[in-house]
């Protein structure tokens, strides 16, 4: 049985214009902790220099890595990204993002993003969910243990 339950309404919408260099998620949670958000949509589109991709096991409970770099004077496309992050009871972002990444034509990388870094922008929209923080760490407790 599946059921929803409304838990936000949208708040603010923030553009975040990544320049070259710049290194996901840290720079997402810097601008999540700048604007005092406690809970995000995230959707972007853009250019990736290398990316660490991970597939999760849940019978492991770890996630399996994979490094992707751009071919010298290329970059990977950036297709999509798309995810969510929540200030965590320890005060601590918990950021959680998935990227597909094209490296040429029908080679495409996906997954969650450990960490990856930017060439030569990417355009990231955080979408501010208005909703008690408590709730939205409840559900996503797993993140830190919880669960």
């Amino acid at each position: 049985m599946v059921q929803g339950k409304l838990l936000a309404s949208q708040g603010r919408m923030i553009f975040l214009r990544l320049e070259d260099g710049a290194r996901l998620p840290q720079a997402i949670d810097e601008v999540l902790e700048a604007q005092g958000i406690g809970f995000a949509m995230i959707q972007g589109i853009g250019g990736i220099r290398w990316a660490r991709l991970g597939v999760f096991s849940p019978s492991e409970k770890r996630y399996y890595t994979i490094d992707v770099e751009a071919e010298p004077g290329r970059t990977l496309e950036l297709v999509s990204l798309s995810g969510n992050s929540v200030l965590g009871p320890d005060g601590t972002y918990y950021t959680h993002i998935h990227a597909a990444l094209a490296k040429k034509q029908k080679e495409v990388y996906a997954g969650h993003v450990v960490e990856a870094e930017v060439s030569p922008l990417a355009e990231i929209f955080i979408i501010e969910a208005t909703a008690p923080v408590e709730e939205a760490r409840r559900l996503l407790s797993n993140r830190w243990g919880e669960d």
